[in-house]
């Protein structure tokens, strides 16, 4: 029998992954909501600027079409 009966060997140069722990791909799917989270809200946040700009140049227009007229014009 010789010394490295009942062993496996180990191939040089063969990379394997290391095998994931547990805590690992938690911590990972933490981070995966939490960028999702802050786009949403930058979505969410681009949205709402549109609107106010959007509300602003109506109001804008109606303003101008409702302004009453100088008298030296």
């Amino acid at each position: 029998m010789g010394l490295d009966a009942g062993h496996r060997s180990i191939s040089v140069g063969v990379y394997s992954r290391a095998p994931e722990v547990p805590y690992v791909k938690e911590r990972r799917g933490r981070a995966v909501k939490k960028l999702l989270l802050v786009a949403l809200a930058a979505i969410g946040g681009l949205l709402v600027y549109r609107q106010i700009q959007a509300d602003r140049a109506e109001q804008d227009l109606w303003t101008e079409a409702t302004d009453s007229v100088p008298t030296g014009s």
